[in-house]
C-alpha cells in the first residue's frame, strides 16, 4: 500500500467517528425533548385549584342555650310586690308580699348576687316594729313579724327604693321608672298625683307606687320610691 493509500484511509477513518459522533449527539438531544402531549397535562410552576367543596364548619355561638338558660334573671320594682323578669325571654314572675323573710332574702340574694349590707329593726315605725334588710343598690326589703298558726315569722310587707351606692345599678319598674327618672318620665307611664307634704313634692300613683320628686317642675327627678308598707315619718 503506497503513501496516498494509507492517507486516504485515515481520513476515511477520522470522517466516519465524526459522523458516528454526530448521529449519537442527535439521539442524544431528541430524547432530551419533552412530549408535547406531557407539558399539556403538567404545565410547569402552575397549581391547579382544588375545587372540591368542603364542609361548613359551625360558628360557635356566643351564647349557647344552656348559657342562655343560665343568665340571672332581673329584678324589677312593681305595686305591692317585686317581680323577677327572666333573659332574654322577658317573662316576669311576682315576689308577692307576705313571702316569709328567709325565702324572701334567699331569692332577691341570688338574683343580686350579694347578701344585704344591713338587717336590723326599726322599733319607732307608725305600724310597729318593722325589720329592715338594705343592699348597697337603694333597694331595702320592708317585714312586720307576723302570726303563722302558732308561731311568729317575719313577712315581706313593703319596700323602699332610694339612691344607689357607687355604680350599682338602679332598680327601676317595667316601664323603665326608678330613681333619677323625672316627672315628665314618670306621668308618661302613670297616672299620677303630686301633693306638697311634710316630706317635700310626694307623688302616688293609682297602681300603689310612691315617692318624692326633687322639683315641681317637669325636670324634677325621683330621688325615693316606695310601695307597700313604709316607716316616713310625717
Amino acid at each position: 500500500m503506497g503513501a496516498n493509500d494509507m492517507a486516504e484511509k485515515v481520513v476515511h477513518t477520522i470522517r466516519m467517528k465524526q459522523l458516528g459522533l454526530a448521529l449519537l449527539l442527535t439521539t442524544v438531544l431528541v430524547g432530551c425533548q419533552p412530549s408535547p402531549d406531557a407539558a399539556q397535562d403538567a404545565p410547569m410552576g402552575v397549581v391547579t385549584p382544588d375545587t372540591t367543596p368542603k364542609p361548613v364548619q359551625p360558628t360557635p355561638s356566643a351564647a349557647g342555650p344552656d348559657r342562655v338558660s343560665a343568665t340571672q334573671p332581673l329584678l324589677a320594682l312593681t305595686s305591692n310586690a317585686l317581680q323577677l323578669v327572666s333573659q332574654p325571654s322577658g317573662s316576669t314572675r311576682e315576689i308577692p308580699f307576705g313571702m316569709p323573710q328567709g325565702e324572701l332574702i334567699g331569692v332577691i340574694s341570688k338574683v343580686l348576687q350579694a347578701e344585704p349590707k344591713s338587717v336590723g329593726i326599726n322599733t319607732e315605725c307608725g305600724a310597729g316594729p318593722l325589720k329592715m334588710a338594705s343592699w348597697s343598690n337603694g333597694l331595702t326589703l320592708v317585714l312586720q313579724e307576723k302570726k303563722t298558726g302558732n308561731a311568729q315569722e317575719w313577712q315581706f310587707v313593703g319596700w323602699y327604693a332610694g339612691a344607689p351606692s357607687g355604680a350599682t345599678p338602679t332598680l327601676t319598674t317595667m316601664a323603665g321608672v326608678g330613681i333619677g327618672s323625672t316627672r315628665a318620665e314618670l306621668e308618661g307611664a302613670y297616672s299620677v298625683k303630686v301633693t306638697q307634704s311634710t316630706l317635700g313634692q310626694e307623688f302616688s300613683t293609682t297602681s300603689g307606687l310612691y315617692g318624692l320628686l326633687d322639683g315641681t317642675g317637669k325636670e324634677a327627678v325621683i330621688t325615693s320610691l316606695w310601695s307597700g308598707m313604709s316607716c316616713n315619718f310625717r
